[in-house]
């Protein structure tokens, strides 16, 4: 299993990582109307979500393994007075107890592994979720170009590792559905959506695609 490694933040281009998405503002509402309180941010990276959530009446606990990313988080939760428990640590071991949250959010994360590495995340997330509690996460897709061309070193069938700035090194596991239904056995997957990402520049398409997957933990017995 490779290693897990965390983005280089001090030289990345961090506007774009500051805005919260779009599924935030949904979930943000739908999960408040369920009554959901206890939130995840996993993979927090500079901590948009985990900030957006806060705002949104959330008690919201925040995990990634860049510790440039946590403190990032610290000091805007700090500045924002917004009560966010931010740690450093991996997601193939959470620092968390059993059955500690109602849902779990996160956003183009699992992904950064290899097969068994995705596999221990999903693990990890169900030990730490409660039974019938939700998840959002991504899937880098099979159908993007970057998989199906291997810019990078391809191991395991699923995973290839980037040797492009600014994810050098990081490997990215992707997913057909076949896949993500075979990881989420014991969640009851909700929505399934398969969205490509383009650029306007018809004669030099990079076509990145990705599967955003809502489900709810029910394990059987």
């Amino acid at each position: 299993m490779v290693q897990s490694k965390g983005w280089d933040w001090e030289n990345a281009n961090q506007s774009a990582w500051l805005k919260p998405t779009e599924d935030s503002y949904y979930l943000s509402q739908v999960w408040k109307e369920k009554g959901y309180s206890k939130l995840l941010d996993l993979g927090t990276g500079l901590g948009r979500h985990a900030v957006h959530f806060a705002k949104n009446g959330f008690d919201v606990s925040a995990v990634d393994i860049s510790d440039y990313g946590i403190r990032h988080l610290i000091s805007w939760a700090e500045n924002e007075k917004l009560p966010i428990k931010a740690v450093t640590g991996d997601m193939l071991h959470l620092p968390y107890p059993d059955k500690e949250f109602d849902c779990v959010f996160a956003y183009h994360v699992v992904s950064h592994s290899d097969t068994q590495g995705v596999e221990m995340i999903i693990s990890e997330i169900e030990r730490v979720l409660k039974r019938d509690g939700e998840i959002f996460l991504s899937f880098c897709s099979k159908e993007s170009i970057d998989f199906q061309e291997a810019q990078g070193d391809r191991i395991d069938g699923n995973t290839v590792i980037y040797q492009k700035e600014p994810e050098v090194g990081v490997p990215h596991f992707y997913a057909d559905l076949a896949d993500i239904i075979k990881l989420l056995h014991n969640f009851s997957i909700t929505k399934v959506r398969h969205t490509e990402y383009c650029s306007l520049d018809l004669h030099n398409r990079h076509k990145r695609m990705y599967y955003y997957v809502n489900a709810v933990y029910s394990p059987i017995g």
